[in-house]
């Protein structure tokens, strides 16, 4: 059958709802919705094992990474894991969450004029506005490196100077229980302790910001293979009861289409 563009008469949200839900099923009449629709919408992967973990659009942090509607259209189009994959998830992070119990959701909504597009110079701009100033201060003098230095070149250094052999990543999920007493963690009250070396900057933006691995700031999500694919946004992390049209969708994820752990 050929896509049909299913007509105005629906609000978009429920009209996402209703291809997303039916995506799988063999009668599901191959319903598109246009750009525009789309591009009014914004969306955001979220984890947790009970209903306080959603009650924010990203849990104790002050803003959220959301996506646009080029993303939106990646659950559309692709299996809920190749989606994951395109926005930035890893398979061992996913693993590592399932095993733990909790379950993934996709956030629904309009999109905000808040939004700031994931790029350093949009990521810079809310530390300064933001954060207070003795953290702006020391994060933006390494403005230069975040750019010109890989993840992977920085994290080296970090490995051997303050992480002392751990990951980024590592010492981030130490502290999964919302508990920061791992010391390497670097929570504001500790940032504004250290030297603020580059080092300690991208582990800052690691912790309070989530900019991972896979974040090189050219505003794209990036997946394992280096592969750019949709646009990825910043805005102020609110309770989803606070923002307009909201909605949680269920997004089934099976173990064993995960790749296998290293």
């Amino acid at each position: 059958m050929a896509n049909q563009i299913i007509s105005d008469d629906e609000n978009i949200i429920e009209r996402f709802t209703k291809i997303f839900q039916s995506k799988h099923k063999s009668d599901n009449g191959e319903n598109t919705m246009s750009e525009e629709d789309l591009d009014m919408m914004a969306g955001r992967v979220s984890q947790g094992s009970n209903e306080v973990d959603f009650e924010y659009l990203q849990k104790r942090k002050k803003f959220a990474w959301v996506m646009g509607g080029d993303g939106l259209n990646l659950f559309l189009k692709q299996s809920n894991i190749q989606a994951l994959r395109s926005i930035g998830f890893e398979d061992r992070w996913i693993r590592r969450k399932l095993e733990a119990g909790r379950r993934f959701r996709l956030g629904i909504f309009y999109r905000s004029d808040q939004r700031v597009l994931a790029t350093w110079d949009g990521i810079l701009s809310l530390i300064d506005q933001h954060f207070p100033k003795p953290i702006s201060t020391k994060i933006c003098q390494h403005a230069d490196a975040f750019k010109s230095m890989t993840f992977d070149e920085i994290e080296t250094r970090a490995r051997s100077t303050y992480l002392k052999g751990a990951s980024y990543f590592d010492v981030d999920q130490m502290c999964g229980n919302g508990i920061a007493t791992e010391p390497r963690l670097m929570t504001e009250e500790r940032f504004l302790a250290c030297e603020g070396t580059l080092e300690e900057s991208r582990g800052f933006l690691y912790n309070r910001l989530a900019a991972a691995s896979l974040f090189d700031g050219s505003g794209f999500t990036k997946d394992s293979n280096g592969q750019l694919h949709v646009r990825e946004y910043l805005q102020p992390s609110v309770p989803v009861c606070d923002l307009p049209g909201f909605r949680y969708l269920d997004i089934p994820i099976d173990n064993n289409d995960l790749m296998p752990n290293d």
